[in-house]
């Protein structure tokens, strides 16, 4: 009988079903850890003007461990010469049965800035120092004040050597767990390495200035499981500031339209769907999902073909202050979505 023939029974692939729900177990899994295991500050941190948190090693190291993965011994390049210290190293990420699930690459020089200059002791040392060993460099002011200049010596590559030999192996370490994990898609890697001035010179303009977020306390962090249970905050009035719902735990965020491109929150016990067209956003509201976080939404309603939207303005983590209508951010300001330490 053909395949084509009425009736005929279509035998179908399961194999990529099947490994499409192993993926999506997997990423959820990561969503988990970094929501309830790993910490802000510790594990991974936001570095102002990226979309995304970096991963440490501690951060690295606890993921290997939730899925049972190990690093193997590394493969060392030693490429340094007799002005420079510097390494090239491969670690190879190990599933439980010995297969080599990614080998993660990672250098690092003693020319790299950070190691290259060091301050001098005193005015003496820098005027007693041969000239091209020394220098002074401009840096940039924080918080208003007026940029200066400093004064540094040229490092010795062998004071550095076993600084340099480490840090190229913990930068393989990550990547080889970004890459054997799948966390990428959430995770920066190396920007904590680098200075402010490179960080800054490698950012977009428009994203310079950016505030460092604040610190989010977890809802189970304090009292347990009953920390979540706030009481919903009430409804604001109609205004520049929107309504804002219940406190809830995120249930889903689905894509909808002919393009895929809006997107829609639903959240426990409510029956309203809030919508947004804003990709990033939702990709944080996802991030909520199976976490023990309630959030509330701060919407406004429009009308389009006779049906009411609830459209998304901002969303705050529910044991954060209720958010303000103002629009402005201000230094008591509650948090907001770009705060929230699951990237932007």
């Amino acid at each position: 009988m053909s395949e084509n023939t009425p009736g005929a029974l279509v035998v179908l692939d399961r194999g990529v079903d099947m490994q499409m729900e192993v993926v999506k177990a997997r990423m959820e899994t990561i969503t988990r850890v970094m929501a309830n295991v790993l910490e802000d500050g510790k594990d991974y941190g936001k570095i102002p003007g990226t979309d995304k948190p970096t991963l440490f090693k501690p951060g690295a190291e606890k993921l290997m461990l939730t899925f049972q993965m190990a690093a193997a011994r590394p493969t060392i390049e030693d490429l340094s010469n007799a002005d420079e210290v510097r390494y090239r190293v491969a670690v190879p990420i190990e599933a439980q049965d010995g297969r080599v699930l990614a080998v993660g690459l990672g250098e690092a020089s003693s020319n790299e800035e950070k190691y290259r200059w060091r301050r001098p002791v005193c005015d003496e040392e820098f005027a007693d120092t041969p000239e091209h060993l020394r220098r002074e460099k401009w840096f940039r002011g924080r918080s208003g004040e007026k940029n200066w200049k400093g004064k540094q010596l040229r490092t010795s590559p062998a004071d550095v050597a076993n600084t340099i030999l480490k840090m190229a192996h913990k930068r393989a370490f990550v990547h080889g767990t970004l890459l054997a994990t799948g966390a990428s898609s959430v995770f920066n890697q190396d920007l904590e390495d680098f200075t402010a001035e490179l960080r800054e010179s490698l950012l977009d303009d428009d994203e310079k200035g950016s505030t460092p977020a604040k610190q989010v306390t977890r809802a189970s962090a304090a009292t347990g499981a009953a920390a979540t249970t706030a009481a919903p905050a009430a409804k604001e009035p109609n205004g520049n500031g929107g309504k804002l719902s219940d406190a809830r735990q995120v249930k889903d965020v689905r894509t909808f339209g002919p393009k895929k491109d809006n997107f829609a929150l639903t959240l426990d016990s409510d029956p309203n769907e809030y919508t947004t067209k804003d990709a990033k956003l939702a990709l944080e509201l996802e991030q909520f999902k199976g976490t023990d976080h309630k959030i509330r939404v701060r919407y406004e309603d429009n009308e389009w073909k006779g049906k009411t939207y609830h459209n998304i303005k901002s969303f705050a983590i529910a044991d954060a202050p209720v958010p303000a209508a103002a629009p402005a951010p201000t230094p008591s300001a509650p948090l907001t979505a770009g705060e929230i330490p699951f990237g932007q």
